[in-house]
């Protein structure tokens, strides 16, 4: 590796050292390196515990984060040498972790918030987090599976091997070097992070025509819902809507074209067999000018709507807002397919009414 010098135009070498040279330790430092910036792992997680130790043995894990697909993802650290056994610790926190609840999570996340004064709430991260709008659907989310990752400046011979045996066989692990180097000359130094389980192959690098499959463990609606879904924004797309939707997801949303934090909302709430249509607000700014536009028009909008509406805060974060019509479904999700006409015409009415009277004042 080498550094470059602007002033002499030439590549200055750098060193490898070892974190115990510089004084560099486990816990102070490259946990909270992760901790702070998860991002270093190359994937996107939220940091939900450090230094968890409440389990039924008198045992300490690392890091604790999610990703976005639902999985909990142990991360283990080694300073410098990680040791021959370090796999088994990582595979016995995987197994402790798989019976967490979700409400076992969120008291975790509480508690790690708390501890490090950082004043947020563990709900409305993850809602924001994972893109869900209730906790209902939140729950579906937390704890779908378990992953690992074991990260230290080197890795030995006997975890990778392990490892990749594990990798093969449909575990998610992932193996990672973190290595500091030293500039001749200078305090500072270069970290540098590297993956090596599972390794890259070299058809990695070729652009291929994309393939959409089902990754193993990820969290999908049943079919009914998806189908019920896909040609209800096949209808509102072909009316000139920007409409989407996941199929991890049990809504459907149409874009407002008018502010990010503003959109429309389909939703099918299982439980209580009904659908929801809304307008959201999602800005404590854009809420207020939300509500004030509907109370302005409020007669107009219901009388061409046809349907009661009703206004309420977002139950997790005072700073949302919802404007919205319910519609029963008869029979359950067995008979979605039948609503796709009727809900689907009736969730494009909300938005263009809407959209006509937000016009007015945006």
């Amino acid at each position: 590796m080498y550094k470059f010098n602007s002033d002499s135009n030439e590549l200055e070498k750098v060193f490898e050292t070892t974190f115990l040279e510089n004084d560099l330790k486990e816990r102070n430092n490259i946990e909270e390196w992760i901790r702070k910036d998860p991002s270093i792992l190359k994937e996107d997680l939220l940091i939900i515990a450090h230094e968890y130790n409440k389990f039924e043995v008198n045992e300490r894990l690392d890091l604790l984060g999610l990703d976005k697909d639902g999985n909990l993802v142990i991360i283990e650290v080694k300073r410098d040498e990680s040791g021959g056994e370090f796999d088994f610790q990582a595979l016995k926190y995987c197994s402790y972790c798989s019976t967490l609840t979700p409400t076992d999570i969120l008291e975790i996340y509480t508690e790690y918030l708390n501890k490090f004064s950082i004043d947020e709430n563990a709900v409305d991260n993850l809602l924001e987090f994972f893109d869900v709008e209730s906790q209902d659907l939140l729950n579906g989310f937390l704890n779908i599976g378990q992953r690992i990752i074991i990260i230290g400046r080197e890795i030995d011979r006997r975890i990778l091997s392990v490892s990749a045996w594990l990798a093969q066989n449909s575990i998610d692990i992932k193996c990672m070097t973190i290595v500091p180097y030293t500039i001749a000359g200078s305090n500072e130094l270069i970290i540098d992070v590297n993956q090596l389980i599972p390794a890259y192959s070299i058809n990695d690098f070729f652009i291929n025509k994309k393939k959409v499959e089902k990754s193993r463990g990820k969290l999908t609606q049943p079919d009914k819902v998806i189908n019920f879904f896909t040609n209800v924004v096949n209808l509102a797309n072909k009316k000139g809507h920007k409409a989407y939707y996941y199929n991890r997801k049990s809504y459907a949303k149409i874009r407002s074209q008018i502010n990010s934090d503003l959109q429309f909302v389909l939703a099918y709430r299982k439980r209580d067999e009904i659908f929801r249509i809304k307008v959201e607000g999602r800005d404590k700014a854009i809420s207020n000018k939300l509500l004030s536009i509907y109370n302005k028009y409020k007669a107009e909008i219901q009388s061409e709507i046809k349907q009661v509406l009703r206004d309420e805060e977002g139950s997790k974060n005072s700073d949302w807002l919802r404007i919205y019509m319910e519609i029963n479904c008869d029979g359950g999700s067995e008979n979605l397919s039948s609503y796709v006409e009727e809900v689907g015409t009736q969730f494009i009415e909300f938005v263009e009414v809407f959209k006509k009277y937000l016009a007015k004042e945006f």
